[in-house]
């Protein structure tokens, strides 16, 4: 089982909030949109705008379950529930073991603002923050939700919460690896 404490879990969000805001004080507008390979992988800024379209509609659906999870329980803590939800949250952290093409309308938006982006992944990061303040003393680790992107899958609310962690490390380790393309415009 992996888990997590609220405050660890905050701690993780915080990092990854310091980690996407560098991009920004370290990167002109040319390097943010920059495209490996001549277009064929994702820019850093396609990266946050993947994190910004991908948390704000996983952020709705464990919203709702959050809101109907009871008081007590191990509200203390974030946890999967076993072999699946482990597997698919170890598939979701970086490096990534198993590549895989982002459906459609999760895909980076054609038209994207540099300057708009990062804000706008931020904020989805506030948000996690407020779900996670909001329910201090709930279970979450016992309502679950239904995967909006892929609704096959259900996970436990909490266990959503650290694929959603995951999920943004992955990206921002991609955003990261931009940077050392041999072809990266350095200045």
């Amino acid at each position: 089982m992996i888990s997590l404490t609220r405050e660890q879990y905050l701690d993780s969000i915080q990092k990854l909030r310091e980690q996407a805001a560098s991009f920004a004080d370290r990167l002109s507008s040319a390097q943010l949109t920059w495209q490996p390979m001549g277009g064929a992988r994702w820019s850093v800024v396609e990266c946050l705008d993947h994190l910004a379209v991908f948390n704000t509609g996983y952020l709705a659906a464990l919203e709702a379950a959050a809101s109907n999870a009871p008081s007590g329980g191990r509200g203390g803590e974030f946890r999967t529930a076993g072999f699946p939800s482990e597997k698919f949250l170890s598939i979701a952290e970086p490096p990534p073991s198993v590549k895989a093409k982002a459906p459609a309308k999760l895909a980076p938006r054609p038209t994207l603002n540099p300057e708009k982006i990062l804000p706008e992944f931020l904020a989805t990061l506030d948000r996690v923050n407020t779900l996670v303040r909001n329910t201090n003393g709930k279970d979450l680790n016992v309502v679950r939700f239904t995967n909006p992107f892929i609704p096959l899958i259900r996970f436990a609310a909490g266990t959503g919460l650290l694929v959603l962690g995951a999920h943004a490390r992955r990206h921002l380790y991609q955003a990261e690896q931009v940077l050392k393309e041999p072809d990266f415009p350095r200045d």
